[in-house]
């Protein structure tokens, strides 16, 4: 599974990468043969006034069935990244188990 990490509006940090990609691969690793890649983006929307102002945005490209994007804004970046993963986590499992119902009729 590919992901990758981008930031726009603000330095490229490693270790927010580096948390992002371990977060993301450990949250949709049982999803890996049906995921074609995962891009994470980092944005500071109002750059160095500080606020809840980390948005990040998760595009996962599914083999086989729609894209699923998803959206969060925190503070920290990390948490935002956090939120995201168990979110895409639950939506990708909703997915699969929906795709086995289907597959019984």
């Amino acid at each position: 599974m590919n992901i990758l990490v981008s930031f726009l509006d603000r330095r490229p940090c490693e270790q927010i990468a580096w948390f992002a990609r371990r977060t993301l691969g450990f949250a949709l690793d049982r999803f890996a043969p049906k995921i074609a890649e995962v891009a994470l983006r980092v944005r500071d929307q109002n750059g160095p006034r500080g606020g809840e102002d980390q948005r990040c945005t998760l595009a996962i490209k599914v083999v086989g069935g729609p894209d699923v994007w998803l959206e969060d804004t925190d503070a920290k970046a990390e948490k935002a990244v956090h939120r995201l993963a168990r979110r895409a986590a639950r939506m990708l499992g909703r997915v699969a188990a929906r795709r086995r119902r289907e597959a019984r009729r």
